[in-house]
């Protein structure tokens, strides 16, 4: 596999559902909510806030919020840094 890509899960808790994924760290996160949308069958406009759990294979779980925006920053930034158990808002 490329350095390009890691292996995640995609946790969506309130659907008890969850996407394991090869992931290129280049696309932003908000063109996964449309994959997301295709695969899951949900509808983004539904009145539950809709919050996705990622885990990296190392364990780490970053939270993310389909209302957050610039959030590639700071995901990059994780995908560099080895912190456990560090949490994205």
């Amino acid at each position: 596999m490329s350095l390009e890509f890691e292996r995640i899960q995609f946790i969506i808790p309130s659907l008890e559902k969850f996407i394991i994924m090869d992931f290129n760290k280049k696309i932003a996160l908000q063109d996964l909510k449309f994959t997301f949308t295709n695969v899951l069958k949900i509808d983004l406009f539904f009145k539950i806030t809709l919050i996705f759990y990622f885990q990296r294979i190392s364990f780490n779980l970053i939270k993310l919020s389909q209302k957050k925006k610039k959030i590639t920053q700071k995901l990059q930034q994780s995908f560099m840094k080895k912190e456990h158990d560090k949490i994205l808002e």
